[in-house]
């Protein structure tokens, strides 16, 4: 089975369409990429592969994670200050203080990231699958007031239980996160 057949099969069991000829990249090299072992940006080096990703088209770039602080948040201000084609997206646990964090940067997008496997809901956060639900709930609703595109994440998600999996997503729609980007 090819993985657009996948996609779309999990999307119409969520309630949701997917058009493959609608699909948009988000790039994550800037915060994914430097979690490698050995792999640092400068923040120099952070900006010109922002500028680079936008001239070959790409749709969106999750610059960072701006509740690291520091140099990381500043290195995030001034790519969502480029007046860039693509958006710009600042990645963010699902907590308050992060989302804030990324709008100090002036990112026009966050993503909001949140275990989903019953592993990482026990043993990392030591909480429940309805917390889970009503952290993707608040934080949606928080970032949707600074007038964000919204994407959730659902970490772990290889690990998860796919009932768990498809009320995650459906909880995550009927907040306002959005997992396209829009026209």
């Amino acid at each position: 089975m090819r993985e657009i057949d996948l996609l779309t099969e999990f999307s119409q069991k969520a309630g949701t369409e997917i058009d493959p000829k609608n699909i948009k990249i988000d790039d994550t090299t800037l915060r994914d990429g430097e979690q490698t072992a050995g792999v640092v940006f400068a923040n120099d080096e952070k900006i010109h592969i922002a500028k680079m990703l936008d001239k070959v088209g790409v749709h969106q770039i999750e610059a960072g994670i701006p509740a690291m602080g520091g140099d990381e948040k500043e290195a995030i201000k001034k790519i969502a200050s480029l007046d860039l084609n693509c958006s710009v997206m600042g990645w963010n646990r699902a907590v308050k203080s992060d989302i804030d964090a990324s709008v100090e940067c002036g990112v026009d997008a966050v993503a909001v990231s949140i275990s989903s496997s019953d592993i990482h809901i026990e043993h990392k956060l030591i909480k429940s699958r309805e917390w889970v639900l009503e952290s993707i709930k608040t934080s949606v609703d928080y970032a949707k007031g600074f007038n964000l595109y919204v994407s959730v994440n659902a970490e772990d998600a290889s690990r998860s239980d796919m009932e768990f999996l498809l009320q995650f997503a459906r909880t995550a729609r009927d907040a306002g996160g959005r997992k396209k980007l829009e026209e």
